[in-house]
C-alpha cells in the first residue's frame, strides 16, 4: 500500500474549520471507516482544529495515510504557535478540556483515536492522532490514490474555494518573504554597527597619523550607511527617511571620528521638513559625509577651531538643494579644482551626484562651499 502525505489545512479563521471538516469527511468516507467511525473522527479532528485557532491563534492540520495490519490508518497532525497547553488540560481535571459531546476536549479525542500524542511547550503545540479503519484494504484498490481523488473532487467542486486557497498561499508566501527581508535587514544593520565599532577600535590603536586618518574616513562612510539603514528600518512608511535625522547623524558621526584635542569643529545642520526614499538617503548621506571629511582634511590646517554648515532644502516642485560650506582657508586662485580631483572621496561625490541627475558646483572664494542641485524625484 502506498502511504504518505495527503494534504494540509491552514487554521486561522472560522471558515477554515468548515474546510477541515470537509477534508476529514472526504478522507474517512473513502478509507474504509464506518458511518459511526466517520462521525467520531470528523468531530475529533474539528475539535483539535478549533483548539488550534482559539488557543493557539493559528495553526495547520496535516493529513497522512499510513497502514497497520493491512488496514488504512489516517494520521492527523495539528500544529499551533500558541503558549502551550496547561497541565490540567492534559490530566483531565479541566472541565472544558475533558468535556463530552461536540466539545470533546483532549481526553475525548484521545478516547476516539487509535494513537494519541501531545508535545507542548511555550513555543507551541504538536498533537498527533491516528485512526485505524475497521475494514482492510481492497487488494484491487489503492487507498492513497482513492484518497487523492476524493481531495481533488473536493477542491474542484467549489472554484471560489480553490481561488481563495491560492490567494492565501500567495499571501503566506509574501509574509514569509517579508519576514526573511526583515531578518536580513536586521542582520545587515547589526553587521554595519559591528564594522563601525571595529574601525573605531582599530583607530584607537593606530600609531601612524596616516593610518588614523584613513580609518576616520572609512568610519564616516560606513557610519553614514549604517545610520541610513537604521532609519529605513525604523520608518513606518516603507523606507522613507527624514532628511534632518539622517544629516544630523552624519554630522555627529563625523565629529566623533575627526574632532580631537587640538581641533574642535562645530557642524550645524539646517534642513526643512523633507523626506526621501532610502536609496536617495544613502547617497545624500555618503555625499555629505565625504564633503565634511574633506573639510576636516584641508580647511582647518594650522587652526584649533572651525565651523561647517550643512543646508538641505526643497522648493515647491520638489527640486532639492544641498549646500555644505566651511569657514576654512578656501582655495587660492591657482589651486587645483577639488571637484575634478581623482581622490576616492571626490570621485564618489561626482558619481552619486550624476546618478541622481544632479549638478555639482564648488566655490572656494570664502572658505569652501559645495552646492548640489537635484531634480524632483520621479
Amino acid at each position: 500500500m502506498k502511504t504518505g502525505h495527503l494534504t494540509s489545512v491552514r487554521l486561522e479563521q472560522g471558515s477554515d474549520i468548515v474546510h477541515l471538516r470537509e477534508v476529514a469527511l472526504a478522507l474517512t468516507s473513502v478509507l474504509g471507516f464506518g458511518t459511526f467511525e466517520r462521525t467520531r473522527i470528523v468531530t475529533a479532528v474539528v475539535e483539535l482544529g478549533r483548539n488550534a485557532i482559539e488557543h493557539g491563534k493559528r495553526g495547520r492540520a496535516g493529513f497522512k495515510l499510513a497502514e497497520n495490519d493491512g488496514r488504512p490508518v489516517l494520521a492527523v497532525t495539528v500544529l499551533d504557535q500558541g503558549n502551550g497547553i496547561p497541565a490540567n488540560w492534559l490530566d483531565g481535571t479541566n472541565p472544558v478540556a475533558a468535556s463530552d459531546g461536540m466539545g470533546l476536549g483532549l481526553r475525548g479525542v484521545e478516547r476516539i483515536a487509535t494513537g494519541f500524542n501531545v508535545d507542548t511547550g511555550s513555543e507551541g503545540t504538536r498533537i498527533q492522532v491516528t485512526f485505524r479503519a475497521s475494514q482492510p484494504c481492497d487488494a484491487n484498490e489503492s487507498p492513497w490514490h482513492t484518497a487523492m481523488d476524493a481531495l481533488e473532487k473536493l477542491e474542484t467542486s467549489d472554484p471560489m474555494k480553490a481561488l481563495t486557497a491560492q490567494n492565501r498561499e500567495l499571501m503566506s508566501s509574501l509574509d514569509e518573504r517579508d519576514l526573511l527581508m526583515r531578518e536580513l535587514h536586521h542582520r545587515t544593520g547589526n553587521n554595519l554597527t559591528l564594522i563601525v565599532a571595529l574601525i573605531r577600535m582599530s583607530k584607537s590603536q593606530a600609531t601612524q597619523e596616516e593610518t588614523e586618518r584613513v580609518l576616520s574616513e572609512l568610519e564616516t562612510r560606513v557610519a553614514a550607511l549604517s545610520k541610513a539603514h537604521e532609519l529605513m528600518q525604523k520608518s513606518a512608511q516603507g523606507g522613507i527617511i527624514a532628511a534632518r535625522d539622517l544629516l544630523q547623524a552624519v554630522a555627529s558621526n563625523a565629529k566623533q571620528a575627526f574632532n580631537a584635542p587640538d581641533l574642535n569643529v562645530t557642524i550645524d545642520v539646517e534642513c526643512n521638513t523633507l523626506e526621501m526614499d532610502g536609496r536617495l538617503a544613502v547617497d545624500i548621506g555618503l555625499i555629505v559625509g565625504e564633503i565634511i571629511t574633506n573639510a576636516y582634511k584641508h580647511a582647518f590646517r594650522g587652526r584649533k577651531e572651525g565651523a561647517i554648515r550643512v543646508e538641505f532644502t526643497t522648493d515647491a516642485e520638489g527640486a532639492m538643494a544641498l549646500t555644505v560650506s566651511d569657514n576654512g582657508c578656501g582655495l587660492s586662485d591657482d589651486a587645483d579644482r577639488p571637484e575634478r580631483s581623482n581622490s576616492l572621496g571626490w570621485r564618489l561625490i561626482r558619481t552619486l551626484t550624476f546618478q541622481n541627475g544632479g549638478k555639482l558646483s564648488v566655490d572656494g572664494s570664502d572658505g569652501l562651499t559645495v552646492e548640489i542641485h537635484l531634480p524632483p524625484p520621479e
